[in-house]
């Protein structure tokens, strides 16, 4: 690698401020942990949405990283200005062409130059490691700093609008009554919106059946494009992967089986549209079943009524179709046409229909508290010299109209009207004087999608965890105008100890950050019971899966309270076989084994008790830990430390075979296992689990060690079963990885281990991976790199052995990147020594998100915000040589870079801070800064030894004493308790 690559890779730089171009796919994720997700666009303007429990446009696999989405919402919204009596404009690139952004997760700084005043808007939703609930606020923050430059007195207005977003889907279903009301809190007034039943008319006409399309050919309606064929499908004749139609009759619409192609890519990339002649509106609903993707304008049924869509319909994501109603009363007597629109061509690309009626049946409905979409929301001030509400004006379609509402009706049709409400405030400044205008947003929407998390526990009572803590959105903002300078001033401690006082390159805090958002999409939930739940990405594979979830560092550190519950809530709790000691990998969503998520989650089990204050949860997780250790060498069937029968794991198949991945995993978690045993006292099963360890060592090494890498060594018995036989795979080193994470003992030796790393790097790091997909011995696998930036690839084939792979269809994946692997595999590479291959696998991933590419803040694997990027925390743990144990009061930094100036963040069981180092020849110091919570201190390691060392407490001098025996050490002969705000200083 050139002297100046390592030297870019590796330089403090700036914080990244995007423009122009590089906005138009900026969406940051911007509220509390596991309350929804809502996206900071690069002019300022919100996005997405994806607050109110709809189930978001499906978003799988490589879709948004081949065709990344612009913003688009719901419904409108915004924020105007005007200073003095001036021109009015709108707060985002249609004002202020030049605008831009600056974002550094949990919060983002965007920037609107004018010559009279500076205005710097700054968005977050408060955000506190170690702090679940300061961190879980339904809400956000938007802070407008308006600065005069001015040499006179000038006025400035800041005003926000909002349509109502309440009942957004449901309004399209049922009669409803949209209303908003102005309120004032101690500290803010605003506008909260709501929803009511309305009442539709209800002669009890009979139904009028529209279509039925029992006939061969579309009589009738206008086809255009390729993709309904000639006429409806027999159901019969559909593709036998679709399954069962569940059609009314022989015959339906559907834009998948008609189309042309014998693959399912090939006919989801048709296209076309059905439109019918016109009608006239004489009931109060449309009856319809749907199915196929989610895809609102794109791949859709829509009722046009005047040239405006009035009522529109998608599929689930699934085949099968379902029961839909859209509410017509509003347009009875009007003249119509139903339009059947497949404009979509990625993965569910398509749509069916199947009889349409008018009727005036209402269908059975659950009461309005129930639907996921209702509840309020809520646009208030928080400051400024004169706040003004109105909770619904006429027109809201130029700044002006924002700025000078004229009030209208307090409540509306659902859905024959509109209704938006403005909240403004305005202050006054002196030349040179700079004063911040806060709004604040909160949503309130507590019941989830039951149906789509149906497979829990008590699915049918689940309800978002800030139900428990507010009544309404309103109530969100109350507690927070009361609590806003406190959370303001610990989220901005965090944020400047993570940014501005790091010596570490922006780039990566920027990146590592990026992936904590990942907490606060619709990934991630929390529920009123305290349970955490998370899908592998945004609303795909259910389960809070084990296989992948246990590559994910981050919630664990910066959450350890979430982590323990999970694991023995969900893990050992509703996941555990107590015959057997299997642990679940997705919970109750699928009770089968994974024997990578049985190893990780026994190693995650070891860390959420280094992430404790005291030994008290291990010692009460610990009899059905030891029973998942016990099933995991249950399945070692010598045993002597190397799995070789079935093997189910993250890649989506039953490996068979000894391996060093999976057997790694296995080794690490009975390190683990035996540091556990030790601490509880079970000095037997820790010795049998050490002695394994040691065995499995000397296999590994000795039969799957080819003398630069780890192979795997087919099983004869299963020919066909996916292997990596002779190729280079990324995750061979795993295990080892994860004891590295973990402070363990050695799973596998040094030389051969930094053998195969360099392997890695050498065959899988590949500077130009479309080039090196076209000549792979392996076909197809999703894309998840670009032709120019380069990539780590799943498995290469140095020595041949691509055509041996396995007969799976998963073997597709040895083509792919996931951007977990990288991390981990860059995290271990750090870990080792090897600093720079580190740095330029996690830069790579940087790069293929740059801002021109695709959205800057959303990883992708299978489907949007993947779990398993959180694995990044993992390189910034290597980076700093960082390793915890709670329980025994020990910390310990060994920085891999610049220790000579060294300064980061870090986090521990109870609260966080910054640690600073200095070695030179002159100075040999290390600085612990508490910013929140404590710390208890027993030992601290560091990376260079000490003969007497020195520390101060808050500048008082206290006992201590160096341990160098088996590495640099510094023990306190008396436990330090170390409180916010007070500093450690250490002379070595």
């Amino acid at each position: 690698m050139p002297e100046a690559a390592k030297q870019d890779l590796s330089a403090r730089g700036t914080p990244r401020r995007l423009r122009g171009s590089e906005l138009r796919f900026v969406g940051m994720p911007i509220g509390g942990v596991g309350c929804g997700q809502l996206y900071l666009g690069g002019d300022g303007r919100l996005w997405l949405w994806d607050v109110d429990n709809r189930t978001a446009p499906a978003n799988i696999n490589d879709l948004h990283f081949t065709r990344p989405p612009y913003p688009s919402s719901p419904f409108q919204h915004g924020f105007a200005v005007r200073v003095d009596d001036g021109d009015a404009r709108w707060l985002d690139a249609r004002g202020f062409p030049d605008v831009t952004f600056t974002g550094r997760p949990p919060l983002a700084e965007v920037d609107y130059p004018d010559p009279r005043v500076g205005i710097r808007l700054r968005a977050w939703s408060p955000f506190v490691p170690t702090e679940i609930e300061d961190s879980s606020y339904p809400a956000v923050f938007l802070d407008y700093a308006v600065e005069s430059t001015a040499e006179s007195t000038v006025e400035v207005e800041i005003a926000g609008f909002l349509e109502n977003p309440v009942c957004v889907g449901s309004r399209h279903a049922r009669p409803l009554r949209l209303n908003a009301a102005e309120f004032a809190v101690d500290g803010a007034a605003g506008v909260q919106f709501a929803a009511a039943e309305g009442s539709a008319e209800n002669p009890m006409r009979p139904d009028l059946l529209l279509e039925d399309w029992e006939k061969p050919d579309y009589a009738g309606w206008e086809v255009t494009g390729n993709a309904f064929g000639s006429g409806p499908v027999r159901t019969l004749d559909r593709p036998a992967y679709q399954g069962e139609a569940g059609a009314f009759g022989m015959r339906m619409v559907d834009s998948h089986a008609s189309a042309p192609g014998d693959d399912p890519g090939t006919r989801d990339g048709a296209t076309g549209r059905l439109r019918s002649a016109p009608f006239r509106i004489e009931r109060n609903y449309l009856r319809f079943r749907v199915s196929g993707g989610k895809y609102p304008g794109t791949c859709c049924l829509n009722v046009v009524v005047g040239g405006e869509v009035v009522g529109s319909a998608t599929g689930s994501v699934s085949d099968r179709l379902a029961d839909r109603v859209l509410h017509l009363g509003p347009w009875q007597g009007e003249e119509a046409v139903i339009e059947i629109v497949d404009d979509e061509t990625g993965p569910w690309g398509h749509i069916g229909v199947d009889q349409l009626v008018l009727t005036d049946h209402a269908p059975q409905q659950p009461p309005l508290a129930e639907l996921p979409d209702h509840g309020t929301a809520a646009l208030a001030a928080l400051s400024g010299d004169q706040i003004r509400t109105c909770p619904a004006a006429t027109s809201w379609s130029s700044p002006t109209d924002v700025l000078d509402p004229a009030p209208g009706l307090p409540e509306v049709d659902g859905i024959a009207q509109r209704s938006a409400g403005v909240v403004s405030s305005k202050v006054v400044l002196r030349p040179g004087e700079r004063r911040t205008i806060r709004f604040a947003l909160a949503w309130f929407f507590p019941v989830p999608d039951r149906e789509g998390l149906a497979f829990l526990e008590h699915s049918r009572a689940l309800l978002r965890h800030y139900a428990n803590r507010f009544d309404d959105a309103k109530g969100v903002v109350a507690h927070l105008a009361s609590a806003q300078e406190h959370l303001l001033d610990r989220t901005s401690t965090w944020v400047r100890t993570w940014y501005e006082d790091s010596t570490l390159p922006h780039w990566l805090l920027e990146r590592v950050a990026t992936n904590t958002t990942t907490l606060s999409t619709s990934t991630c939930y929390r529920f009123a019971d305290g349970r955490f739940y998370g899908w592998e990405g945004a609303y795909c594979c259910a389960g809070t899966c084990t296989h992948v979830w246990h590559y994910a560092h981050a919630l664990a550190r910066l959450f350890p309270a979430v982590e323990r519950d999970t694991r023995e809530r969900v893990d050992l709790g509703i996941g555990f076989h107590p015959a057997t000691g299997q642990l679940s990998m997705r919970g109750e969503a699928d009770r089968s084994p994974a024997v990578d998520g049985q190893a990780g989650t026994i190693l995650r089990i070891y860390r959420e008790h280094q992430m404790s204050a005291d030994p008290g949860w291990l010692h009460r997780v610990w009899p059905r830990t030891r029973h998942a250790v016990e099933y995991l060498i249950g399945s070692d069937a010598e045993p002597d430390g190397v799995l070789d029968g079935p093997q189910p794991n993250t890649q989506d198949a039953t490996w068979f075979g000894r391996n060093s991945w999976l057997s790694g995993l296995y080794l690490a978690a009975l390190r683990a296992a035996a540091a556990m045993a030790d601490e509880v006292g079970d000095d037997g099963f820790a010795r049998r689990c050490r002695a394994l360890a040691d065995r499995g060592a000397e296999i590994i090494v000795r039969d799957l060690f080819n003398g630069e890498y780890f192979v795997h060594e087919r099983d004869p018995a299963h020919p066909g079963s996916v292997n990596t036989n002779r190729g280079c795979f990324a995750d061979q080193l795993l295990g080892q990885s994860w004891a590295a994470q973990l402070g363990l003992p050695r799973v596998l030796p040094v030389a051969e281990t930094r053998s195969a790393l360099r392997s890695i790097w050498r065959h899988n790091f590949v500077p130009r991976p479309l080039e090196y997909r076209e000549r792979s011995p392996i076909e197809g696998g999703r894309i998840f790199y670009d032709a120019d930036v380069p990539a780590l690839v799943m498995c290469t084939w140095p020595r041949g052995g691509g055509d041996e792979a396995g007969d799976n269809w998963s073997v597709s994946y040895f083509n792919e990147a996931w951007h977990g692997i990288e991390y981990q595999v860059a995290a271990y590479l750090i870990a080792e020594g090897m600093l720079d291959e580190g740095l330029a696998i996690a830069r790579s991933v940087h790069d293929r998100y740059a801002p021109l590419r695709r959205n800057p803040y959303n990883e992708i694997e299978c489907s949007d915000h993947y779990a398993r990027s959180m694995a990044s925390f993992g390189v910034y743990t290597s980076l700093l040589g960082y390793e915890h144990h709670g329980p025994r009061g020990h910390l310990g930094f060994a920085p891999k870079i610049t220790p000579q100036n060294f300064a980061a963040a870090f986090t521990t069981a109870e609260g966080w801070g910054l640690y600073r180092q200095k070695r030179t020849n002159d100075e040999r110091s290390s600085t612990i800064e508490l910013r929140h919570g404590r710390l208890r201190l027993r030992t601290l390691a560091l990376d260079t030894p000490s003969t007497e060392p020195h520390a101060w407490l808050d500048g008082a001098e206290i006992p201590v004493r160096a341990d160098n025996a088996e590495r640099p050490l510094i023990a306190f002969p008396q436990q330090l308790t170390i409180t916010a705000g007070q500093t450690l200083q250490l002379r070595l």
